[in-house]
């Protein structure tokens, strides 16, 4: 049965971000005053400390996964920038460890963070630290052919040194439409790239300025909205079993061959869209 390899530091998991950094990300998030990019790589950051804090034990922080995060914008004249988002230490770096990034944040910023109080219930703010990775960008076109171009020859690259592990998980998180050609062969050469135990997933978010509801996890194109859902439903992995049971189980009403796409996507959505596309290959009992 595919996508069950357990993941260990001899079998790590990989994990590639996709972010649009197209100057559209300069709008506001649908629900929100504040801008698409700021709530991205808010969103992003958190996951980056979620996963560094699972994978550490009493020796540090377990090395089980490889993960990149990459933007994608164009320059003044339209050619295509193609880069890692990560900065500081790990600049210009498309794929790091997870124990490289827990040694490595940019900085350490502190926020307020809101929590019930245990004693009244109601919520108070608390000074917290948030390392940070990556901070926002906004600028040109989106050209995600060139992205998805690029996604495939790193992914190949790395699946010729872990052909046994589970296979690498891409979330491409865009507000727009591609504007360098149509996305759907590229991300389906993406999806036919495979280890021993399953192809690649290709997930695809979509953050809207509008207050409309998120379409999540559909499992047919009929009910979306427009041609833009109708693409990235189209270049969307159908969810393993091992993902999909969960979600079931935690209680998203979700039909067979659900795909892992979301669509209108505000800071909520994207927070559980993120979680819910990369719990399948979270370690169990790491090695």
């Amino acid at each position: 049965m595919p996508y069950t390899q357990e993941i260990s530091r001899a079998r790590k998991a990989c994990f590639l971000f996709l972010l649009d950094q197209s100057f559209s990300m300069e709008e506001p998030l649908g629900n929100s005053s504040q801008r698409k990019c700021d709530e991205l790589v808010t969103a992003i950051n958190a996951w980056l400390q979620n996963m560094t804090i699972r994978a550490s034990g009493d020796t540090g922080i377990k090395d089980w996964m490889d993960l990149g995060v990459l933007g994608y914008s164009t320059d003044e004249q339209g050619n295509p920038i193609i880069e890692s988002a990560l900065q500081g230490a790990l600049a210009g770096r498309e794929l790091v460890s997870i124990t490289e990034v827990g040694a490595n944040p940019l900085r350490i910023d502190q926020k307020e963070q809101q929590l019930p109080d245990e004693d009244t219930g109601e919520m108070i703010s608390m000074a917290a630290e948030m390392p940070i990775w990556v901070d926002p960008k906004a600028q040109g076109g989106t050209p995600m052919c060139n992205m998805l171009h690029h996604t495939y020859e790193v992914l190949e690259n790395w699946i010729k040194d872990h052909q046994s592990s589970f296979p690498p998980i891409v979330i491409n998180i865009t507000d727009g439409e591609s504007q360098d050609g149509d996305p759907i062969p590229y991300a389906d050469a993406v999806k036919q790239l495979a280890t021993d135990d399953g192809n690649v997933l290709l997930l695809n978010c979509h953050l809207s300025m509008t207050a409309a509801d998120p379409f999540m996890f559909p499992a047919s194109n009929e009910i979306l909205p427009d041609d833009l859902a109708r693409v990235l439903f189209d270049m969307s992995s159908v969810l393993p079993e091992t993902i999909f049971n969960r979600a079931v189980a935690e209680g998203l009403e979700l039909k067979p061959n659900a795909r892992g796409m979301a669509f209108n996507a505000d800071m909520v959505a994207l927070l559980k869209f993120l979680d819910m596309g990369t719990r399948a290959a979270a370690p169990g009992n790491l090695r």
